[in-house]
């Protein structure tokens, strides 16, 4: 019997986190311009594909999600005043900083992947982010304990468009039993039941849902 769990990243696995937001202004200030994070922040809201789900990018690979994007930060730098010489260099900064960003792990998320993995679960991250995602969980220490990921920026479809999951789970084999575990009651555990998964949510409490405080009480939730 094939067993699968699919993991949401951010406020999941990882701490939630501005990486963009903070990308963008650090960007700018290196470069010498001043930008305050809430400008950069409503910026954001209205370029990043899981911010402005409506905006149809099923026909993209990764590197089209990207070149999309950061016209849309050539625009803004633009808007800004800055310099015609410092706008590709400063998107291409901002590319790195997004990537390479100070993500943080939750301290039970590498004890908990490695039970389920070794309890006959694959693992697998389905996630509204860059494509590049695989790189932090690589340098996060948990890349071992991941069978494959779902970002919706090489995928195409946003959570919780039924899409991404029906995806995710083709690709995945099929599995037997499958769980959606993430914090969002929306894009995580109604997109995840709409699609055929058992969702439960971590770190979020929400009166009519399976709940858990921390990861590491799925364990005693999830059949082994």
């Amino acid at each position: 019997m094939e067993k699968a769990i699919f993991w949401d990243s951010d406020g999941t696995l990882l701490y939630g986190n501005e990486s963009f937001t903070i990308s963008i202004v650090r960007a700018f200030e290196e470069f010498g311009y001043s930008m305050n994070e809430e400008t950069a922040r409503n910026r954001k809201r209205n370029i990043c594909s899981w911010d402005v789900p409506w905006k149809d990018h099923s026909n993209k690979d990764g590197e089209q999600w990207w070149k999309d994007l950061l016209e849309d930060i050539r625009a803004f730098c633009r808007e800004n005043n800055v310099r015609d010489e410092d706008i590709e260099p400063l998107c291409i900064s901002f590319r790195k900083k997004v990537i390479t960003y100070e993500y943080e792990a939750y301290p039970d998320a590498k004890e908990v992947l490695h039970y389920f993995k070794e309890n006959g679960y694959e693992n697998y991250i389905i996630s509204n982010n860059f494509p590049e995602l695989s790189e932090v969980f690589d340098r996060l220490g948990l890349g071992d304990e991941i069978s494959g990921y779902f970002t919706s920026a090489a995928v195409g479809y946003e959570k919780p468009s039924k899409e991404i999951f029906e995806y995710a789970i083709e690709t995945a084999g099929n599995p037997d039993i499958k769980y959606m575990i993430g914090d969002n009651p929306l894009t995580d555990y109604e997109g995840g039941m709409n699609a055929g998964l058992t969702s439960i949510l971590v770190h979020n409490k929400v009166e009519g849902k399976v709940c858990c405080e921390s990861l590491v009480d799925l364990m005693g939730v999830i059949e082994e």
